[in-house]
């Protein structure tokens, strides 16, 4: 009786170890993460379009907008301004400016910013050109990325004339793994 309680026990612990070794191998596997490298984004459509480029990669970035603390992160950022364009009361190209350090991707994919902007007068005499310019970026796990860019500004078209608002909205743009 004993024997067969033994053979039992064995057979029953031989059974389970392959089933605890797979659920093992499959708690330990590497989650599913964002693909690194430099995206190729367009703004616009056709000839039209704009390109520009956006860098995601493990490095040190802060890890939160305002916080000066480091760690290694997926970051984001923008080597170079893309530009953004406003038409009222008069056309004006405005690079976006205040994105080129890189920021912490959280874990959701999507990273938004916000940059001030301060160029000079649109014309000889009037008061500086301000506002406020966007960048936001929603990232995939297959590697492509959407968002969009979006200038807020405020012109001064005379030297007598109270500023008038000029804003471009939200200029969707795509992007892929180049």
């Amino acid at each position: 009786m004993r024997r067969i309680l033994l053979v039992a026990l064995v057979g029953i612990t031989v059974v389970a170890l392959p089933g605890s070794a797979v659920a093992a191998k499959k708690h330990h596997s590497k989650p599913a993460t964002f693909k690194t490298g430099t995206y190729k984004a367009k703004v616009g459509a056709g000839t039209a379009s704009v390109p520009f480029n956006i860098t995601l990669k493990r490095a040190s970035c802060p890890s939160a907008p305002g916080q000066g603390k480091s760690s290694l992160h997926l970051c984001v950022a923008l080597p170079a301004s893309p530009i953004a364009a406003c038409s009222t009361p008069i056309n004006l190209e405005v690079p976006l400016g205040g994105f080129m350090a890189p920021v912490a991707l959280p874990t959701s994919g999507k990273v938004t910013q916000q940059a001030p902007v301060n160029l000079g007068p649109a014309i000889p005499g009037a008061a500086p050109t301000t506002g406020q310019s966007s960048f936001s970026v929603t990232f995939t796990k297959k590697g492509t990325a959407s968002g969009y860019l979006e200038v807020n500004l405020m012109i001064a078209v005379t030297p007598t004339q109270p500023a008038v608002p000029c804003s471009s909205g939200k200029v969707p743009f795509t992007a892929k793994l180049g």
